[in-house]
């Protein structure tokens, strides 16, 4: 391929790291190709101090850099697959899914050793994410969550300030950014404490329908188990809401050719969770029936009461900061 890549990505730090350590994959693959890194202003990154429900969900990331997708001004754009809404333009595609880093939800303490079993009664919880929130209160109810917004340094250096007893953040971003535990102290969240956001931990490299070389290029790299992982994930998530505005959760694995998909939606304060798991071989299925069944079992009428609350609490509808933070 003689043509120079263009990659959009959002300008935070997180997202420029993971998008350079994703062209560093292509580039060793491709040694000979032209990549080229752009920066794009997203209306998320605009509206900072507004939550992420009232400037139209995960996609106010991720809608111009599909514009610039479709306009031809970059070639591949890449996302915190968090981020990525489960509907994206017929004229766009998902080129391939690149191996997944940890999916988990991490707690981080400015005390060594502790977890979210031994944090003190009533302690500070920093997360605007309501699926954290909800999981973390089904555990600890004694806990107070406060709303934490900004990129990870600055939410780590609110914890270290001592504003919070303990902050959430997803174990990927931990993980991209390297960051060293010194002021802070790690303790990763298992699936049965925290079931992650749909996605979480996955890099999507998105670009259009009939862009046939890049989409070559882009399905060489792509890891089978953590495609079929998450398009069981999003298929759930798209039968559900197809947001991830609401307390709404889901991890996929594969075991012996058949995917496992576990999902949970709850309630805002973690007293009501309905949580379920499906199996199949195809991903898509196993993702459908999970929602389908969580619908059986009343999950609209928690997601109405979630409606109701977000509109009440605005501060605790997600922060402007994707899941991946």
């Amino acid at each position: 391929m003689e043509r120079s890549i263009r990659v959009g990505t959002r300008g935070s730090k997180l997202a420029t790291t993971q998008t350079k350590q994703a062209m560093a994959e292509i580039q060793e693959k491709y040694p000979d190709i032209k990549l080229e890194l752009i920066e794009i202003v997203t209306k998320g990154d605009r509206l900072r101090d507004q939550s992420l429900t009232s400037i139209g969900g995960q996609g106010a990331f991720v809608k111009e850099i599909e514009y610039q997708l479709m306009e031809e001004k970059i070639d591949i754009a890449i996302h915190s697959l968090k981020d990525l809404p489960t509907v994206i333009p017929d004229e766009l595609t998902i080129g391939c899914t690149l191996k997944r880093k940890s999916p988990h939800d991490c707690l981080i303490t400015r005390i060594e050793g502790q977890t979210l079993e031994t944090l003190p009664k009533g302690a500070k919880v920093g997360t605007s994410s309501l699926r954290r929130q909800a999981q973390l209160l089904k555990v600890r109810p004694d806990l107070e969550i406060l709303p934490l917004r900004g990129n990870i340094d600055t939410r780590i250096k609110r914890l270290v300030e001592g504003r919070y007893d303990a902050i959430l953040l997803a174990h990927a971003g931990i993980q991209r950014l390297d960051v060293k535990e010194s002021e802070v102290y790690f303790s990763v969240l298992n699936t049965k404490e925290c079931l992650p956001a749909i996605g979480q931990g996955a890099l999507a490299l998105e670009c259009r329908s009939n862009d046939k070389e890049v989409l070559d290029l882009l399905s060489s790299l792509d890891d089978d188990k953590t495609r079929l992982a998450v398009e069981a994930e999003r298929a759930f998530l798209r039968t559900m809401d197809g947001s991830c505005t609401f307390p709404i959760g889901g991890f996929a694995k594969i075991e012996e050719g058949v995917i496992k998909v576990e999902g949970m939606i709850s309630n805002y304060n973690g007293t009501e969770i309905i949580r379920e798991a499906c199996s199949d071989k195809d991903p898509i299925i196993a993702g459908t029936n999970l929602g389908n069944l969580l619908k059986e079992k009343g999950a609209d009428r928690l997601i109405k009461e979630c409606q109701t609350y977000v509109k009440n609490n605005p501060l605790h509808t997600g922060t402007l900061m994707p899941g991946s933070y």
